[in-house]
């Protein structure tokens, strides 16, 4: 049983030559790479300063103002991204363009910017589609184009924001995490606009330790082969606060994408805004004239803490990937 204060022992653990020698040596010998031996030798030294200078970054940004903190974030984050890449690409980065961001936003904003309406392109090359598709097997995405609204959305921690700005929560509670069963209300067939037999093919893709979908009392119940693992599903997000799974209400939410990549492209482009468009950002932290304020204020607080968290498992779970684990 693991915890978030376990979660930072390990990160401490990961200082260790040695300890992250054999650490390596194990992850490539599951992905069945030669040399694996070699090869944890060579990364061991990289390994460790990604993981330190993402430290510094992070910490850095708990004792900065606002105005900068969404740079040290983001570039706390990469850096924790690239810690998890170097656990399955032991020859990352294998050239030149994936040392670019993988992604783009409008340069000049315009008169009556909204950042909720705002919106970030997936470029075909860089970090972030590299790092979608070898953290989390996510080959392609439906779309290019996602807006800071519909990022938020994917982020549990952010619905009371949503219930008290909109009066609706944008996802389903569905269940404790480590409890191996979820419940889904009946009325999520409206929402999605779908038939019952079609929503139980539907749940089987979108979770595949589902062994068995029934609908009892106004409540399709799911059980399933395993708990789910934090952090581990790329359609159900893991709130810490309340330590239950959320499913998305808007069915066209439900496809493939973790949660990491929200956080990821949220904090690229505040950290260019605050770069970029210093105008637009001292105005919206000294004025409060905008309803973006308490959207972005409290993202900050939210990815501050989960983005560690998030990343920190998925390190501990490349040699414990059957375990169970426990939120405290």
């Amino acid at each position: 049983m693991v915890n978030r204060q376990e979660i930072t022992a390990f990160f401490h653990q990961l200082k260790s030559i040695p300890f992250v020698q054999t650490y390596l040596q194990n992850c490539y010998l599951k992905h069945e790479y030669q040399d694996s031996e070699r090869l944890s030798f060579e990364n061991a030294d990289r390994f460790i300063y990604y993981l330190e200078h993402a430290e510094t970054y992070l910490q850095q940004a708990k004792n900065v103002p606002i105005s900068i903190q969404p740079v040290l974030l983001f570039y706390g984050m990469t850096q924790l991204i690239k810690t998890c890449l170097l656990t399955v690409r032991p020859h990352y980065p294998e050239n030149t363009s994936l040392l670019a961001h993988g992604v783009s936003t409008r340069k000049r904003k315009k008169q009556s910017y909204l950042f909720l309406q705002d919106e970030v392109k997936i470029q075909q090359n860089g970090l972030f589609p590299y790092f979608t598709n070898h953290l989390f097997d996510i080959q392609q995405l439906p779309k290019d184009k996602f807006s800071m609204n519909s990022l938020y959305k994917r982020i549990p921690e952010m619905n009371d924001l949503f219930q008290v700005d909109s009066k609706e929560n944008e996802q389903f509670k569905i269940g404790h995490y480590q409890e191996g069963k979820l419940q889904i209300p009946e009325e999520i067939l409206n929402e999605w606009h779908i038939s019952e037999s079609r929503f139980i093919q539907k749940i089987n893709m979108l979770i595949p330790q589902a062994t068995e979908v029934n609908l009892k009392s106004e409540k399709f119940s799911i059980d399933l082969s395993y708990p789910l693992y934090p952090f581990e599903s790329n359609t159900l997000y893991l709130n810490m606060d309340d330590q239950h799974y959320y499913l998305m209400k808007n069915r066209q939410y439900t496809y493939p994408f973790h949660e990491v990549m929200a956080h990821f492209l949220l904090l690229y482009n505040l950290s260019m805004i605050c770069r970029y468009e210093t105008e637009w950002w001292g105005e919206l932290l000294h004025t409060y004239g905008s309803n973006d304020y308490p959207f972005i204020l409290h993202f900050l607080n939210i990815t501050a803490k989960k983005t560690p968290i998030m990343l920190g498992y998925y390190l501990y779970n490349q040699n414990e990937k059957h375990n169970r684990y426990s939120l405290q």
